[in-house]
């Protein structure tokens, strides 16, 4: 494939404040179609970033035959029908992180890339990646932490990212995030490539803020936690603690710390920084980040590369099935107040609501 012909589902924020400004720096690349709920932003990216035409339906993208490949850039609600329809289609797609709204829609989602030979993948969260390659080679080459990893700890104590009380968001609306929460699942898919998966979890959550805002600028009870705290059991071995919360007014910095029998790994995610120490008592010191070792942002060239016969591109859409288990799993324990095996049977809709 000469030129790959790109369309856009969502053009928003991200969209045009990343995802866009890559894509135009890969040769061969036509950005030929655009669809976005608010025609203005679609008016916007199309004269921006020279889109040879609008849609006025995002279903337009999916089955146009001038498109090769279908990018979703909107939140979780439309990532499972958008990738049906293209890949139904025969269009390769990029999703949006945050894969589905729940463990269903991407059990269905994954179901569907497996029966196609298209190139589907993810992108990442942008913490974690930089350093992401040194964090492998520590833990799996060198035996950094010792022959055993003992215990994890996650914080992502944020403050309101979300826009305050008086505004809706998206992120605060059960029937558009599903069982997504905070920075849960980008964490989560952070710590799975360091350490492995968990195969148990306990959690408990609640909205401090009894209510939210509604996408009609009405009030309703709020259901997707302000404040989650999850303990679980790593295949690795390890006992792992999460703590998320989106109200903070100081947060601390957000981390990922890993303890092992012989050493200590702290990668600060709001930096890119790695720390560590295998000298008993001693202070963490910063570890180095060799240039040929960063792993950039650039899931769009690889993703154009895959397309052209290149290497796979990560995630793909197994590694987010893997933190859609996790993150079902902590929804089904906040509901139910029991430990739940990961994966789990898929039973969430979203927050608090099972499937029918």
């Amino acid at each position: 494939m000469d030129v790959i012909r790109i369309g856009l589902i969502g053009a928003g924020f991200v969209a045009q404040g990343r995802q866009l400004p890559a894509f135009k720096t890969i040769p061969d690349v036509t950005l030929q179609a655009v669809w976005s709920r608010n025609p203005l932003n679609a008016a916007k990216a199309a004269a921006e970033f020279g889109f040879r035409e609008t849609a006025d339906d995002w279903r337009e993208i999916a089955q146009s035959p001038d498109v090769d490949a279908v990018v979703i850039s909107t939140p979780p609600v439309l990532h499972l029908p958008a990738t049906l329809a293209a890949l139904e289609a025969g269009k390769h797609v990029l999703c949006q992180a945050r894969m589905a709204r729940n463990l269903k829609e991407s059990q269905e989602m994954a179901r569907a890339a497996q029966a196609s030979d298209l190139v589907t993948a993810l992108y990442p969260p942008r913490p974690g990646l930089k350093g992401d390659r040194v964090m492998k080679r520590l833990i799996h080459e060198e035996t950094y932490l010792g022959p055993d990893i003992l215990d994890v700890r996650v914080a992502g104590i944020e403050g309101n990212h979300v826009g305050g009380v008086s505004k809706y968001h998206w992120r605060t609306d059960p029937e558009v995030s599903g069982v997504n929460a905070m920075r849960m699942g980008l964490w989560a898919e952070v710590l799975h490539r360091w350490v492995g998966t968990a195969t148990s979890v306990v959690a408990t959550g609640k909205p401090h803020m009894p209510l939210r805002p509604t996408v009609k600028d009405k009030w309703a009870d709020a259901v997707i936690p302000d404040s989650l705290a999850i303990s679980a059991q790593m295949e690795c071995g390890a006992t792992a603690s999460f703590h998320f919360s989106a109200i903070s007014v100081q947060p601390p910095e957000l981390a990922i710390e890993i303890y092992g029998s012989e050493g200590t790994l702290i990668y600060d995610l709001s930096t890119d920084e790695i720390r560590g120490t295998r000298e008993p008592g001693s202070s963490v010191t910063l570890i180095d980040i060799p240039p040929e070792e960063i792993r950039a942002h650039d899931t769009d060239s690889e993703f154009v590369n895959a397309i052209r016969g290149g290497e796979s591109v990560s995630p793909d859409f197994e590694e987010g099935l893997r933190y859609m288990e996790f993150s079902e799993a902590v929804a089904q324990s906040v509901m139910t107040g029991s430990a739940v095996a990961v994966p789990p049977e898929p039973k969430m809709d979203s927050w608090g609501r099972t499937l029918e």
